[in-house]
């Protein structure tokens, strides 16, 4: 069944004619799981599958996972309709084949999970026998339950097996599998496996603008990502046009895309981009491979936004267009600042400021706010939702650019303990920016990524008020393992070279990354040994051994299997806090190192020392 549906999708989203525009071919996900319900007679039992897109024709019958019906999926509810739920089957995939799936009974079990006589009585040849529930479910999915005229042809569905298999897993057995397979490139789709807290979020009305709060590896960004898709999805009653879907890094970019494309979202109406790569798309910039800024590095006085706006408005009935306009105001907005500076803290601003456009041009930590100015004399494109990962980290500038471009509400999808920034303390800091807009909060507990090991090394930073994740399916885990590289008489970018060939021989297929604030002296180290670069982030040895070398800004909402961290010591610079060391040490999901020679926090040395008293009783 799932190589049927995956043959009817390439149909539907195959192009047909030169010239016309439809659905562009896409990598949309395998089926998801299936549903077993009791039908209308004693007896009686109605099945459907669950998957990314919604298909119904011949002997089979997907609901598309954002489809109302789909609820009793994915927030395991025991009736639906009136009638009882019989059992829950979730599919675990590999790349786009299911090889494993484990059945939840919700009654008590009852018979073949899902009876063979099953596929003839969800679509009875005979329409005056068809059921009521199953007509009713099709309604409630937006499915026409007549039979496509334009629809292509396809081979019959596979003969069904005479005797069926038992579930090779249980629920708890699938999930953790999942999540400690190997991770690809690129984030997947996680429908099999995506929990009723989260699904809840995902589908959390369109109306109103929500800020979702999570500890690291609670799935924050699979909340974002699906989201987006759902709120787009043509299988809702209320699918909205247009929605933002903005990250923190070009790297988050590329990592969310693959997920947006198995869920159906690449052909949608769903803008992927990193605030990096939107702010020089409005400019019209080449990054030039600039690395990403530390937040704050630049501090904006208060009501120098609202002194940009004002001289903006003004502004729009200039004749010139483009960067040009562009040039001309940033000319007059400076030299008015210098002029009529309404505070010393704006005339110290404005001193700060280059004189010239050009120069203005040549600092990407003035992009922001030329941003804000471009978008306001030339209003461009505008978006019905947009939904921000790692909120907690725009500026000032950056929320006002945003601000300009929609139109809707908000979705907001953060950790306050991960803040880079020390403008914000807590979320009302991070709202009160968007006047006019109520805000539901809610709060992300559950860990699903990152072992307990991990998470509650890292939470050594964090005040105790911040309060731990509960545990992870993931279990303990590997304890993180610490080295000095001091003692070793050794320098921390050899050493960490020497972590990463290790951690892709123990994680075969899975990702691996070196992260610390100077990534240039573990590049040069990496080029002296051989190390070529396969992408912007990504080396390999002579061995073929990866891994991807990245600054704290940049390792914003990624995972890895295996992290190495160099030298904490270094991570406090530019921010005051350990927020961009929290959130380094919280990439890694399986396994974390942290090699250093000089000092660490006085609560991670704490933590080492246990570790290794506890590595020494077990040896």
């Amino acid at each position: 069944m799932n190589d049927l549906y995956l043959q009817q999708v390439e149909t539907r989203a195959r192009p047909h004619a030169a010239g016309v525009v439809q659905r562009r071919r896409t990598d949309f996900g395998p089926l998801s799981g299936r549903i077993s319900i009791q039908g209308d007679r004693p007896g009686e039992v109605k099945n459907y599958y669950i998957g990314p897109m919604h298909i119904n024709q011949d002997d089979l019958f997907v609901i598309s996972w954002a489809a109302p019906a789909a609820a009793v999926f994915f927030k395991n509810l025991s009736t639906w309709d009136s009638k009882p739920v019989r059992v829950r089957r979730r599919f675990v995939q590999q790349v786009r084949k299911l090889t494993n799936y484990a059945d939840v009974w919700v009654g008590r079990p009852s018979g073949e999970p899902f009876p063979l006589s099953s596929a003839k009585a969800e679509q009875p040849s005979r329409p005056a026998k068809t059921s009521s529930w199953l007509s009713e479910a099709k309604a409630r999915a937006r499915v026409n339950t007549t039979k496509s005229t334009d629809s292509v042809p396809v081979e019959a569905a596979p003969r069904i097996p005479a005797q069926q298999e038992a579930p090779v897993a249980t629920m708890e057995d699938l999930l953790r599998d999942t999540l400690a397979s190997p991770r690809s490139g690129g984030l997947t789709s996680v429908l099999s496996t995506l929990q009723a807290d989260q699904y809840d979020l995902v589908t959390y009305s369109e109306d109103r603008s929500l800020v979702v709060q999570g500890h690291a590896g609670t799935g924050k960004t699979i909340v974002a990502t699906h989201r987006a898709a759902w709120l787009v999805d043509e299988n809702r009653t209320h699918a909205l046009g247009a929605v933002l879907l903005l990250g923190p890094t070009p790297a988050w970019e590329a990592h969310v895309s693959s997920a947006i494309g198995e869920l159906g979202g690449a052909d949608k109406n769903i803008a992927v981009s990193s605030l990096h790569s939107l702010i020089l798309e409005i400019l019209g910039f080449e990054s030039e491979g600039v690395r990403l800024r530390p937040v704050d590095a630049i501090r904006v006085p208060t009501d120098a936004d609202a002194l940009v706006r004002k001289a903006a408005l003004g502004a729009r009935s200039s004749g010139s267009k483009g960067l040009n306009a562009l040039e001309e105001f940033y000319h007059s907005f400076v030299t008015q600042l210098h002029l009529n500076g309404v505070s010393s803290e704006i005339k110290d601003w404005a001193g700060d400021l280059p004189s010239t456009f050009k120069g203005a041009r040549r600092n990407p930590l003035l992009w922001p706010l030329l941003a804000y100015m471009y978008v306001l004399i030339e209003p461009g494109d505008v978006f019905e939702h947009v939904i921000i990962d790692e909120a907690q980290d725009l500026s000032l500038f950056e929320w006002r650019v945003l601000e300009e471009m929609n139109v809707g509400s908000w979705t907001l999808v953060g950790d306050m303990q991960q803040r880079h920034s020390q403008q914000v303390k807590s979320w009302s800091d991070v709202t009160s920016r968007i006047t006019g807009t109520a805000w539901d909060e809610r709060v992300m507990n559950d860990g699903y990524r990152t072992s307990q090991a991990i998470a509650e090394f890292a939470a050594r930073l964090l005040p105790k008020s911040a309060g731990l994740r509960r545990a992870s399916p993931l279990g303990r885990g590997i304890p993180p393992r610490v080295i000095n590289a001091a003692d070793l008489r050794r320098t921390v970018e050899a050493i960490a070279l020497e972590q990463c060939r290790r951690l892709s021989l123990d994680h075969p297929g899975g990702t691996i990354a070196v992260i610390t604030p100077p990534i240039e002296r573990v590049l040069r180290e990496a080029r002296i040994s051989g190390w070529t670069a396969e992408d912007r982030w990504t080396w390999a040895d002579t061995d073929l051994h990866r891994c991807s070398f990245l600054t704290p800004e940049e390792a914003r909402g990624l995972e890895f299997d295996a992290v190495v961290v160099v030298e904490p010591s270094t991570f406090r610079a530019n921010s005051g806090s350990d927020g961009r060391l929290y959130t380094s040490l919280t990439r890694a999901n399986l396994e974390l190192v942290v090699v250093h020679s000089g000092s660490m926090p006085a609560a991670l040395m704490k933590e080492s020392a246990r570790l290794a008293r506890e590595s020494f009783v077990q040896l």
